[in-house]
């Protein structure tokens, strides 16, 4: 049996991990750092391995890519004043 490589994968199970970029962002209207509903699509390919008992178990995820449609802020609902802020 060929054994393939296991690519690294800075995302697994939803969980971002330091190695994947990361977007902080801030809403001008109420100065919320923490907490924003962001709508994004995202392209990727992905391991699927299934147990004998048929469970579906995702070993490995790349992303392809990945656009952000929408960021409104959870605390006051604006869209329109939430902007980017770059990490120190």
């Amino acid at each position: 049996m060929v054994q393939r490589p296991r690519r690294t994968c800075p995302v697994r199970s939803g969980v971002v991990t330091a190695s994947a970029p990361v977007v902080r962002y801030r809403c001008g209207a109420c100065g919320n750092l923490t907490r924003f509903d962001v709508v994004v699509t995202r392209r990727e390919r992905a391991y699927h391995h299934y147990t004998i008992g048929g469970e579906l178990q995702v070993e490995e995820r790349e992303t392809l890519s990945e656009h952000v449609e929408d960021v409104s802020c959870r605390w006051c609902g604006h869209g329109r004043a939430v902007e980017r802020v770059e990490r120190p």
